[in-house]
Order: C-alpha cells, then structure tokens, then sequence
C-alpha cells in the first residue's frame, strides 16, 4: 500500500507540489472517511471525455485509501436516468478496479451503511430518485458531516470577465456587481449553496469543479474550482492582551505542533489578525523596522475550508509589505512561492517577501534568518 501511495503521489506533482499533495492526503486520511468529499454529480459529466477522466481521478482517489460519496440524481430530474447513470458509473468503476456499491438514497440504514462502506475504502455511488424525500441533499451533509460538498459539472467553476473566480464570499455577493454577471445556471449552484450555509456553525465547504481539475482542486492549497462560502470572522488587533490566551496557546500549538515559548505571548506586536474562534491567525512583530509576519497557522480541523485565505486578505489589506520565512520542508512553500513577491533561501530557512522596496531584502533576509525560534526545545 505504501508503494502504491508513493507511486500516486508522485502522480500527483503533475497539479502541485509533492509535499503539498502529501500534506492533503495525510489531512483527509485523518478524518472520518465519510466527511472526506461528497461529490454532486451534474448529468454532464457522466458523458465521455468527461465521465472518463472522473473515472481516473477516483482510480488515483481510491488507490490513497479515499473514498468520496458520489451523488447521481440531485441535479436531475428524470428517474429512469437517474438509476441509468448510476448504473454506467457502477460498472465503470468496477472495470477500473475502484471498489464501489449502488444505493439509493431511500434505502433503510442508508447513513450507518455508507459510514460503514467509506471506511472500508468502499466507494458509494448514491441514486437519488426521489429528490424532495426525506433523505434530500441538505440531509446527506447534514448526517455525513462532510467537510467538503463539491458540485461537479463541465465548466468547472464560475467565471466573470474569462477568469476564474476562485472563491464566493455569499455575505457579500448582493453587495457587488457579480451576481447582475452569473447566468441562470450559476445562480442555481448560488441559490442552492446559500440554503445548504443556513446553518453557520457548519464546517461543510462548498466547491464547484470539474472532473477535468477534481484532482487540482482537492491537492493544491490554491484550489482549481469556485469555492462558495460565508467568510470567517477575522479580528484584527494591535495586542494580544484582550485574547483568550489559553485557547490562542492551543490553537498555535495545535496547528504547528510544538509548544510556544510562553514569552511569545505576553511580547508586544505589531498587528494580530486571529479568526474569531481561534481556529487560525497570523501575528505580526517588528524586524528590521519591518512588519515581520511571525506566526501564520490554520488548525487541522479548519483546514481546507478556506480560512487561511480569509486571515492572508485581512493582512494584505492592512499590511501590503512584510516578509516572513518557512523552513524548507513546509509543504505550503509552493503556495507561498505563487503569493510572494521574492524569496531567498538562506541557511534553514526560505524567506520570502511582499512589496518590499529592493533596497529592504537583503536586511530583511539577514533579519528573518537569524530570528529567534519561538517555539520550545523538545
């Protein structure tokens, strides 16, 4: 199995970096196999070329001990075609050796069986033929808890102006001038997420991709699809003193692994943008006479649910130039490659900066990578 994992893996630099598509796979392993993806599936795509690059993405899928859910029927109207697809999409996958059953949706004990399937490395391919039964789409999220619902159909996201939007934030879609550009087909995926986000304590993400950029999407910490969210809270503050230290201790100590020096905390800041719940931040200090972007960090649980992109558009409005660096094995180095402006290895360190007069890197680069660590010693 191990073999078989590094194989795919290394498949897998082909839509990001290998230590990135690393990080995803050990992140969705350690979760509930259930909650790993649930996946819509337009009609459209279970039509070649379409159907037989899904076909090879769930292959890749399965061989790394993932089972998404797949749903047939939620976008579609007509019942004889419904168990039609389901059907092709059965045996498809059966002749590429994805281990997968058939249910439908009606069937009796149909969470406690797919729970049970999933974590069997079973794919379950769900018919729903009775669209406004008891088991409709709110309800499959809302029992399987899934982290990710992702709506597959051919364009693969929502565009404006021939360029992808890669994230909806829906508190501020009625605001802006998008929602006069969607086409009637988009604003069903619109008006069908914003029902599904009632509930905001929910953890659930909602993507829409293609089977073409599936594999992107899901490996890659920029994404491929049109991610369609409500935006976290972040809070912005110039010192740590009003925060709930022990739940701010857990969260970094969560996220990076290591214990905080508790000297770190009690230290002055530069600025500080915490999400509200504590599940992410970022903190700022002074070096060089520079904003130095100290801390960066998204909890397990939260991640890929969009947060860090929140925490990074609150910084880059409020601070448009610092710097910051990453140790070498950091598998989000590759995201931090696409964002920067310049990046520099020196010694253990990457360091890497953001609107930076040229005159400021070199001290910038010689500050960062004699910084002290404010982590303890093991």
């Amino acid at each position: 199995m191990s073999v078989i994992r590094d194989t795919v893996l290394r498949s897998l630099s082909a839509v990001g970096a290998v230590d990135e598509a690393n990080f995803y796979a050990d992140l969705f392993s350690a979760q509930d196999a259930e909650r790993f993806a649930l996946i819509v599936l337009d009609p459209r795509c279970l039509k070649d070329p379409l159907l037989e690059s899904l076909i090879g993405n769930l292959r890749i899928l399965s061989d790394l001990g993932l089972s998404p859910i797949l749903l047939v029927g939620a976008l579609d109207h007509d019942r004889v075609s419904v168990k039609f697809q389901a059907q092709r999409l059965f045996k498809d996958l059966g002749q590429a050796s994805v281990r997968a059953v058939k249910l439908n949706t009606a069937s009796y004990q149909l969470i406690p069986d797919v729970r049970k399937k999933a974590r069997n490395g079973i794919i379950s391919i769900l018919e729903m033929t009775e669209r406004r039964g008891q088991m409709n789409l709110m309800t499959l999220v809302t029992e399987l808890k899934a982290k990710k619902v992702i709506f597959l159909q051919p364009s693969g996201g929502i565009t404006l102006d021939n360029k992808r939007l890669s994230n909806i934030n829906l508190d501020q879609l009625d605001t802006g001038d998008l929602i006069d550009s969607l086409s009637a087909g988009q604003m069903r995926f619109i008006t069908m997420v914003k029902e599904l986000s009632k509930d905001k304590s929910s953890e659930t993400v909602y993507v829409i991709a293609s089977p073409l950029n599936l594999l992107a999407e899901l490996f890659t910490a920029k994404g491929a699809g049109t991610m369609i969210r409500r935006a976290a809270t972040i809070n912005n503050m110039q010192s740590l003193s009003r925060l709930e230290k022990p739940l701010l201790k857990a969260s970094i100590e969560e996220a990076f692994g290591k214990v905080i020096n508790p000297v770190f905390l009690k230290s002055k800041i530069h600025k500080g943008f915490i999400e509200e719940d504590y599940r992410g931040g970022a903190i700022f200090t002074k070096l060089a006479g520079l904003p130095y972007l100290s801390k960066f960090w998204v909890t397990t649980e939260a991640r890929g649910e969009g947060i860090a992109r929140d925490i990074w558009e609150a910084m880059i409005d409020d601070i448009p130039r610092f710097f910051w660096r990453s140790r070498m094995e950091n598998p989000f180095n590759y995201w931090y490659m696409r964002t920067c402006d310049g990046m520099q290895i020196s010694g253990d360190w990457r360091v890497f900066w953001k609107g930076l007069e040229a005159a400021q890197v070199p001290g910038a680069i010689l500050a960062a990578s004699s910084a002290s660590d404010d982590f303890l010693t093991q």
